[in-house]
């Protein structure tokens, strides 16, 4: 194990970078347009789940995490921008760990109540590629969302899977509706 910052090979090249130091380079009002974003995101469904609230500390931690992982990714890799299927694929990540909704006092446990972050996650990762879903029309959506909402609940999607799904997805959605 390591004990001292000298000896690791990322500190030594590039410094050690704080969260608040990355959180600062990004800036409060792109911060702040996402929490917007997600929060409007949110009032689009929460109807469907009477018995849950958006926590926003919880809501602010993942939009953090979010553009901690984003601006990593751009310090450490050669791209400037980050394209839209990263940017949702990242999005979805941190909205199913860290759970942001949640369940009010007396509110019964169902299967469905429990997993509205793996749903909302997706829906978030979906509403930011402006893919328009109603499950309810299309039966092959209704299975995509209930095995993925299922995958980002209990298990831990990788980002490279993620952001290859939202890149298969906005192509399909654009194909609907070129035809």
């Amino acid at each position: 194990m390591r004990n001292n910052d000298d000896e690791d090979p990322i500190i030594a090249k590039y410094g050690r970078i704080s969260p608040e130091a990355l959180l600062r380079e990004v800036g409060e009002k792109r911060i702040m347009e996402r929490l917007v974003f997600l929060e409007k995101a949110y009032n689009l469904f929460h109807d469907k789940w009477p018995g849950v609230y958006m926590n926003p500390y919880l809501m602010r931690e993942a939009v953090e995490s979010y553009f901690c992982d984003i601006y990593r990714l751009k310090f450490f890799r050669p791209v400037e921008r980050i394209n839209a299927y990263k940017q949702a694929a990242y999005t979805m990540k941190w909205l199913a760990r860290i759970r942001p909704i949640q369940m009010c006092d007396g509110t019964g446990p169902d299967l469905s109540t429990i997993m509205v972050n793996g749903y909302f996650a997706l829906m978030a990762g979906l509403a930011l590629l402006d893919i328009d879903v109603d499950p309810h029309s299309d039966k092959w959506w209704a299975g995509y969302i209930t095995e993925t909402t299922y995958l980002l609940h209990y298990h831990s999607a990788s980002i490279e899977s993620l952001c290859s799904e939202m890149g298969v997805l906005k192509a399909l959605d654009d194909a609907k509706n070129k035809g």
